[in-house]
């Protein structure tokens, strides 16, 4: 069934903040959003921040590479508690995981979430493959008339994806000036309270153990795959011999 945020996010025009009133034939609300926060745009989705089963069993299975390259949410603005022309805008891709690893963040603050299309590829790695881009930036920003949503003209770009967005074009193209918050989400309420400023640690890239724990189960299931096809293709060649096939030769000799 498509999704309602198949289409673009915030485009509707509603003065009624319910969601039943956002519910259209062959539509449905995703999970994560609670409700809709009228603008001078129009209706933005509000997001939870918070992780509902849903989320949570999805992200599993993506983390064990089940379903990796089509979990993504539709590019466009979202916004979570309560945010007004003054509060910030957040940029991140359209992958989900990463989508959720932001808001999951946001307890108890005010922001906007500008959702760049990256094809649903994550930001370090759409940044450098040019989905994570200048471009796709300045674009989303007018596709959101972002300039009638917030007072001031200024978003914050996470640090992963600065080799992709050219601070100074984005300026020229968008007026909006680019701000370059920490490498990971889970130091950005502090990045917040330090007037957008991050220390050293904010600005480190790490990988420690359990940062390479997670990672493991999908590195297992690239591999698995076609080491299961190598020894399939070698137990049936196993089965080659002066009889032209046999099975049982097959089995015998391939499983030795």
């Amino acid at each position: 069934m498509p999704k309602m945020d198949d289409a673009q996010a915030g485009c509707t025009t509603e003065s009624e903040n319910s969601l039943a009133d956002y519910e259209k034939p062959g539509y449905a609300l995703h999970s994560f959003v609670e409700d809709f926060i009228l603008t001078d745009t129009g209706s933005v989705p509000k997001v939870k921040t918070k992780m509902d089963p849903s989320d949570i069993k999805s992200n599993i299975l993506v983390r064990s590479g089940i379903g990796r390259h089509h979990y993504k949410v539709a590019p466009g603005l979202y916004g979570v508690g309560n945010p007004d022309k003054a509060s910030e805008v957040l940029v991140t891709a359209n992958f989900k995981l990463s989508f959720d690893h932001l808001r999951r963040e946001l307890e108890n603050i005010n922001a906007w979430i500008l959702v760049l299309d990256t094809r649903g590829v994550n930001v370090w790695c759409a940044a450098g493959k040019g989905t994570f881009s200048t471009q796709e930036l300045v674009k989303r920003i007018k596709l959101c008339n972002l300039e009638k949503v917030v007072d001031h003209k200024r978003v914050i770009v996470p640090q992963l994806g600065a080799t992709g967005v050219a601070a100074r074009t984005v300026k020229k193209e968008s007026g909006f000036r680019v701000v370059y918050g920490p490498v990971r989400a889970k130091d950005i309420p502090a990045f917040l309270e330090n007037n957008r400023k991050a220390d050293k640690k904010m600005r480190m890239v790490t990988f420690t153990f359990m940062e390479r724990l997670i990672l493991t189960p999908v590195e297992f299931n690239m591999v698995i795959k076609p080491a299961l096809i190598a020894s399939v293709v070698l137990i049936l060649l196993s089965g080659f011999g002066p009889g032209i096939f046999s099975f049982s030769s097959a089995f015998g000799r391939g499983l030795v």
